[in-house]
């Protein structure tokens, strides 16, 4: 007999997906929308990353992948409501001291849970708000999963920016040997190859550190892209894209936008988080190209190659 998982069961809450590469900008914009009063914190949960791209691997049916999802946000929707597997480490952007309203997820720790909890939930209907990296290219299966229930905040950020802070992290020297990177590698030529590679094997493969940056950035800003634009408009409509080079210098447009989107109203509270975060922020003119240089100086010239024609990509302003 064939199975067909399902799951009609759940909470049938809002649910916002704040969507970027690594170093994307992606906590500024998360831990803004907790000014929002019915926002939950972001959470971070590595199976809203592995889930869809299992899925698209064919390593998981259409059903098992939307079951999961909805399995995922369901627990994370009621865990919520009473504290559990909430992140209280204060040094954390996912930590309760970060967010706006943080005293109520310690008021939550003293609250019934089971059917109380339940209760509460259909009454006050707070927002989820889960955080992931690059889901905007496998969004189709998110909106399978929650429908009209999930709006997509995509941050877009300059690739010059993300390479330059990735490397800055030392991202490139970690892949297959710090146990603490945990993202899903394949194995190509008896090594273990993120699965972001794909396609660009051996250049990965031959690169330094930063060239393996650059070819996961550029392999996924692509990506990316492409699941985008082959969304059905009524998915589409249900994306805002932030350009986080943009943000930093004037948010406050991007939080109108905002507030149209999701149809909810920040509360004064963004001002101190804005303040505390230094935004807005002045950039020097300069520092891209300067970025630039230091990038180009560091790379061979196929690599170069890939780099400037990314570069040039993203400059024409094809998302918009």
């Amino acid at each position: 007999m064939k199975l067909n998982l399902v799951r009609n069961n759940t909470f049938d809450n809002q649910i916002v997906i704040v969507d970027g590469q690594g170093r994307s900008g992606k906590n500024l914009i998360s831990i803004s929308l907790t000014a929002i009063k019915k926002m939950e914190k972001m959470r971070l949960d590595s199976f809203m990353d592995y889930i869809p791209r299992l899925y698209y691997l064919k390593k998981l049916s259409p059903d098992a992948a939307v079951v999961c999802l909805k399995l995922l946000a369901d627990q994370a929707y009621y865990y919520s409501s009473i504290s559990r597997d909430v992140n209280f480490r204060p040094a954390d952007y996912s930590s309760v001291t970060k967010q706006a309203f943080k005293f109520k997820y310690i008021k939550r720790l003293f609250q019934n849970a089971d059917e109380d909890a339940v209760q509460r939930l259909k009454i006050e209907k707070p927002i989820l708000q889960e955080m992931t990296h690059d889901a905007i290219g496998m969004a189709d299966i998110f909106f399978e999963a929650f429908g009209d229930r999930l709006k997509f905040i995509h941050v877009l950020r300059d690739p010059v920016g993300n390479i330059f802070e990735q490397n800055k992290r030392g991202f490139g020297e970690r892949y297959g040997v710090d146990p603490r990177e945990l993202q899903l590698s394949f194995e190509y030529k008896n090594l273990d190859i993120p699965i972001q590679a794909i396609d660009y094997e051996q250049l990965w493969i031959d690169g330094s550190p930063l060239e393996k940056l650059l070819i996961n950035v550029n392999a996924m800003y692509r990506k990316n892209y492409k699941g985008y634009a082959s969304l059905d408009k009524k998915y589409k409509d249900k994306v805002l894209l932030v350009d986080f080079d943009k943000f930093i210098l004037d948010p406050y447009p991007y939080l109108s936008d905002i507030e149209i989107f999701l149809e909810e109203n920040f509360t004064r509270k963004i001002k101190g988080i804005l303040r505390r975060e230094n935004c807005p922020r002045v950039i020097a003119e300069s520092q891209r190209q300067e970025r630039i240089s230091s990038i180009l100086e560091k790379i061979r010239t196929n690599y170069q190659e890939i780099f400037l024609k990314l570069i040039d990509d993203y400059d024409k302003n094809e998302w918009s």
